[in-house]
């Protein structure tokens, strides 16, 4: 998954949560992302924020937002609570401020989003860029109802800027036996039977179904993203 393709689905949202770190403590807030290039990802605060001076003392972010949203509506035939089709994004990072002469060269060679910046400056001079240079993520595509495909759950990871993720979901290991106990009861499709049965990662809610059926404890729980 390409930068682009994840600043696409961050725009789609529109507005996501940022969490910072301010010394031992964790501040959030929502932001509005401005875009993304080749270098990473951006967003803009300013000077006079804490929130600068956190990304100063700390380049250490987090984001994640949802989209279309994250309320319940009604409930299915289960009696369970009902979620229209949608995604989430989460990312961590770590950011760094865009220079001046990187915003002008980027704006001069036609880049949309620089130009944009740059006007907002000049309505509000203490307004500055950041990037996230560097990071890995999430996105978490869902349909629990199965309404346009046969299955409920798509995760894609993605990592850029010298970062590197873990793959999702947990995973069966040599000590399985066959059984066929977790086919029986994950309900995300997420099992594929053999020699030793799988989990395809990418369909894994992570839910410990599983886990608690498995006779010879042949399931690994997930590692951090």
């Amino acid at each position: 998954m390409t930068i682009h393709e994840v600043s696409k689905a961050l725009a789609t949202i529109g507005c996501v949560s940022m969490t910072t770190l301010d010394s031992n403590s964790m501040h959030s807030r929502i932001i509005s992302v401005c875009g993304g290039d080749e270098d990473g990802i951006y967003f803009l605060t300013t000077t006079i924020k804490p929130f600068y001076r956190q990304l100063k003392a700390d380049p250490r972010v987090s984001l994640c937002g949802i989209y279309p949203s994250g309320r319940k509506d009604g409930k299915n035939a289960d009696g369970q609570p009902y979620f229209a089709p949608g995604f989430s994004v989460r990312i961590s990072g770590t950011v760094r401020e865009v220079a001046q002469g990187e915003m002008e060269q980027k704006a001069d060679r036609g880049n949309a989003m620089m130009q944009y910046v740059l006007e907002d400056q000049a309505r509000y001079p203490a307004t500055r860029l950041f990037c996230i240079h560097a990071g890995k993520g999430e996105i978490f595509d869902f349909d629990f109802e199965e309404e346009f495909r046969d299955h409920k759950l798509l995760r894609t990871r993605f990592s850029f800027g010298g970062m590197t993720h873990n793959d999702a979901g947990c995973w069966i290991t040599d000590a399985c036996v066959r059984c066929g106990e977790c086919l029986e009861v994950c309900t995300f499709k997420a099992i594929a039977p053999g020699e030793p049965y799988r989990i395809v990662g990418e369909r894994c809610d992570e839910c410990g179904s599983c886990a608690t059926v498995c006779p010879a404890d042949a399931i690994e729980f997930p590692l951090t993203l």
